[in-house]
């Protein structure tokens, strides 16, 4: 079943109460969010005490991440009192047409694909766009290149694609160790989400980050050479360096929510850079007259697979 939408009525009066509660009211203390499951929260509290926390009805949704105003009642439980503003909110879509939370307050993403399961550039194209709209800083990663046969350069085109666009795209292999350093280095002072499918290797590169993490890595199935979900909830983990590390279970696509068209060709950099010099503002970028995106197009400026992206996600959003 859908969860039904809170109307702008609603959201505005719980928007009110929230900000009516204060850390320095008598007994409110501000924490982070750790993970969540089922009812209840982790947080941690800035006295550096962990809670298991119950959360005020009517709060909306709780992810790792966020930032949150707690209370200790008189019965001694936590309770989650109020969510503080967030700086992001990563979102998407599942199967059945509900927006699912991902995460809260992020600086970067760090997209997983792997050499095996071969790389779904659609997908990559979903996370990207949706960190474009949050202001989230996406990083690219092939994971398991000790996989590819030596001679192959820029595998599955990533670097040929991405790199002109101003995406950041890295080589590694948590079991041979090559790229590792770099990749590790791009944790430092950020609060970063791991996204992609199952099998491209989070947990494995979780558990590189920090080998003290009781963390279970799954196996790549035969059939589809896709992996099982090895992470059941996500969880936010503190890394060297002022880091932090969201781990979320791994998705089979990655729907972003969008409303808009707009909202779609402002996440593709090439388009959005183009489309100002279009002859329509309200260009669509489809089949306009004197449209910049198709004439690029043509001369073989934008990759032709970003552009089907774009249609399939315009599309999708007609549907």
């Amino acid at each position: 079943m859908v969860r039904r939408k809170l109307s702008q009525h609603q959201k505005k009066r719980i928007q009110g109460a929230q900000d009516a509660i204060s850390s320095s009211d008598e007994g409110h203390s501000e924490g982070l969010v750790i993970s969540h499951h089922g009812g209840m929260v982790l947080v941690e509290r800035d006295d550096a005490q962990l809670s298991e926390c119950n959360i005020k009805s009517n709060l909306g949704t709780i992810v790792c991440g966020d930032r949150v105003v707690c209370k200790i009642m008189d019965n001694l439980e936590c309770r989650v009192m109020a969510i503080l503003p967030r700086k992001n909110f990563l979102q998407r879509i599942d199967g059945f047409g509900a927006i699912k939370s991902v995460a809260a307050n992020l600086t970067q993403i760090v997209v997983c694909l792997s050499v095996i399961p071969e790389p779904n550039l659609y997908l990559l194209d979903q996370y990207l766009i949706s960190a474009e709209q949050q202001d989230i800083n996406p990083i690219i990663l092939l994971n398991k290149i000790d996989l590819l046969e030596e001679e192959i350069q820029d595998p599955f085109r990533l670097e040929s694609i991405y790199l002109p666009l101003g995406y950041s795209v890295l080589l590694a292999s948590v079991k041979s160790g090559q790229g590792m350093d770099a990749l590790f280095s791009v944790f430092d002072h950020q609060t970063t989400v791991l996204g992609g499918v199952s099998g491209v290797g989070k947990s494995s590169i979780t558990l590189a980050l920090l080998p003290e993490a009781n963390i279970k890595i799954g196996n790549i199935s035969d059939a589809n050479k896709e992996g099982r979900h090895t992470t059941r909830t996500s969880r936010l983990y503190h890394l060297p360096n002022e880091g932090n590390l969201i781990d979320t279970p791994g998705v089979r696509g990655f729907n972003p929510a969008l409303d808009q068209n707009a909202s779609i060709s402002a996440g593709f950099r090439e388009i959005d850079r183009l489309g100002v010099n279009c002859r329509f503002a309200n260009c669509q970028h489809i089949k306009e007259p004197d449209c910049s995106v198709i004439a690029a197009l043509s001369r073989g400026e934008i990759a032709d697979s970003r552009y089907q992206h774009y249609l399939k996600m315009i599309n999708a959003l007609k549907s």
